[in-house]
């Protein structure tokens, strides 16, 4: 009995050593997984967050190859992305051509924006995208300089420019959108209207500018908005006209506080 007994403890041991050396297998197994998943994620995200930059140098913006992409013929094209919500894919401006990449990235960022494509056809209407820049105004030197140097001075003169006096201690810009190179709306709000507690007070100014490259451009008003909440179909146009309701490609710019300036959206 008792050499029964020291055998079956030792088989219990040996058992519960193994089993525990599988958790820890499994364990590390998921762990390494998750952290490689995490890095992946990381990565994609990294990604995208420059992409804003290299579209202003005009730089390429480069993708993972297609898998035995040298049975594809090349493809070099000048387009602009549109995107089918009822195909769930980008397709060119006159929908003869769908655009794909990588599973793991997206071509959004490039809708409606002047580009330059490489890939290859993996049909003859199918193009997947290798590499992409832009190719249109916002990847102008001369423009980028000139719209952050009127997006800082509006940002800095916000206070005296404004239509209305801000009702608590100051106005703060959030948002340009170029409608055209003289026309743009400036979206700007109460401090701290972003925070649950305050309460939502955000303009949208409709404006045309004349000399921008002066230290103070003439800036005449179109249109000034009051934007609702929840619902743009709610804004109130307070004065003016608001020319571009219904546009759809206007180039977008938010300050970045880590790089301390205007980024294209």
């Amino acid at each position: 009995m008792k050499n029964f007994k020291k055998t079956y403890l030792k088989d219990e041991y040996i058992f519960l050593f193994l089993g525990a050396m599988i958790v820890a297998v499994g364990a590390f197994g998921f762990s390494e997984y998750s952290f490689k998943k995490v890095v992946k994620e990381n990565a994609e995200d990294t990604f995208d967050e420059n992409i804003p930059f290299l579209c202003e140098n005009g730089d390429w913006i480069e993708y993972p190859d297609l898998e035995n992409s040298n049975q594809y013929e090349k493809f070099i094209g000048q387009e602009k992305f549109k995107y089918d919500e009822e195909k769930n894919v980008f397709v060119s401006a006159d929908d003869k051509r769908n655009f794909s990449t990588d599973k793991d990235y997206s071509l959004f960022f490039f809708i409606d924006r002047d580009t330059q494509v490489e890939g290859y056809k993996v049909r003859e209407d199918e193009i997947f995208v290798r590499r992409i820049k832009c190719a249109g105004i916002e990847a102008d030197e001369d423009v980028l300089l000139g719209r952050r140097k009127l997006m800082n001075y509006i940002r800095d003169n916000i206070n005296a420019l404004a239509l209305e006096k801000a009702p608590g201690d100051n106005w703060q810009v959030g948002t340009f959108y170029f409608a055209t190179d003289t026309d743009l709306y400036v979206q700007y709000e109460t401090e701290g209207s972003f925070m649950e507690e305050a309460p939502y007070d955000s303009h949208l100014w409709l404006i045309r500018v004349s000399d921008p490259d002066k230290d103070i451009p003439t800036i005449r008003t179109l249109a000034y908005i009051q934007e609702d909440a929840e619902d743009s179909s709610k804004n109130i146009l307070k004065q003016g006209e608001d020319l571009y309701r219904d546009a759809k490609n206007m180039t977008i710019y938010e300050f970045d506080d880590e790089v301390n300036q205007w980024v294209l959206q």
